[in-house]
């Protein structure tokens, strides 16, 4: 696997990227106090070249990076070669913050979910009944959504990935928040599939059984290999070997062929609002 495949080693490059800036230090400031060129230093903070271990840890003693955010970068340099990247939710929790900056770079996202709608697709009152249906404080859940609301944007940018979310019609039936949230949910996705750039497709309940469950997310870069995020009850995590990424690959086609197309699919949703609304 090469260093550009890595999810370790990219988030290792926008850390030691962001560190600096917060620093206030340009490249030739912190070139010349590592003893290296700035081009050097550009490239391990684009992720084209990889810093060692010793070259990460000079680089955040000159930022002034200490305690557990040291620990944690140092962490991800040490590990960098490692093949894919999970994390234990109940102790660190879904990597929210490394998905939306690989969000933010992509040029095309694939969801899948046989549960709640894709979080990129949630309405605010959707995400707190999603949020609200585990054991968060208030003020957790309403952190958790405000995330979730700003990892959007990046179906907003000036030139927006092509997205494409698959859902299974559980994720329509089930009515979290109860019928007005679902039915303002609805009406969401379908001004959403209304933009050329986006393909909502829904897998109804007479395609019968299927091999996928659960969810993930197929992110394509212009100027890097794909990564798969995915998303369970007890672990999440980033595929970033090519075995892994070609296997999602497959799977995503399979989906194409029994999904409804983008025009059934709007047609469908609304009927789903038909439903909710009779109750």
């Amino acid at each position: 696997m090469s260093e550009q495949r890595s999810a370790r080693s990219r988030a290792l490059a926008r850390e030691l990227r962001e560190k600096r800036k917060a620093s206030g230090l340009n490249l030739h400031e912190v070139a010349a106090q590592v003893g290296i060129s700035i081009a050097s230093l550009s490239r391990r903070e684009t992720g084209r070249r990889m810093a060692s271990v010793t070259q990460v840890a000079a680089l955040l003693a000159v930022y002034k990076v200490v305690g557990p955010e040291q620990k944690r970068i140092m962490d991800m340099a040490e590990d960098v070669h490692t093949v894919g990247w999970w994390h234990l939710n109940r102790v660190t929790g879904t990597p929210v913050n490394e998905l939306a900056y690989f969000e933010s770079q992509a040029s095309s996202i694939v969801n899948y979910s046989s549960g709640p709608v894709p979080g990129l697709l949630q309405t605010p009152a959707y995400a707190r009944a999603v949020m609200g249906s585990f054991p968060y404080e208030r003020t957790e859940v309403e952190r958790r959504v405000g995330e979730r609301m700003q990892r959007q944007a990046t179906l907003h940018r000036i030139v927006p990935p092509r997205y494409t979310a698959f859902m299974d019609e559980a994720s329509l039936r089930r009515p979290f928040g109860g019928r007005d949230a679902m039915v303002e949910q609805i009406r969401w996705l379908i001004d959403m599939a209304k933009r050329p750039e986006i393909a909502i497709r829904v897998i109804p309940f007479r395609r019968g059984s299927y091999d996928q469950s659960g969810y993930f997310s197929l992110l394509g870069f212009r100027d890097a290999p794909p990564l798969v995020f995915v998303e369970g009850s007890q672990m999440s995590g980033f595929l970033d070997d090519a075995d892994d990424i070609d296997r999602l690959e497959q799977v995503v086609a399979s989906l194409r062929r029994i999904a409804l197309d983008s025009s059934e699919t709007v047609e469908f949703l609304g009927k789903m609002i038909a439903d909710h609304e009779r109750g």
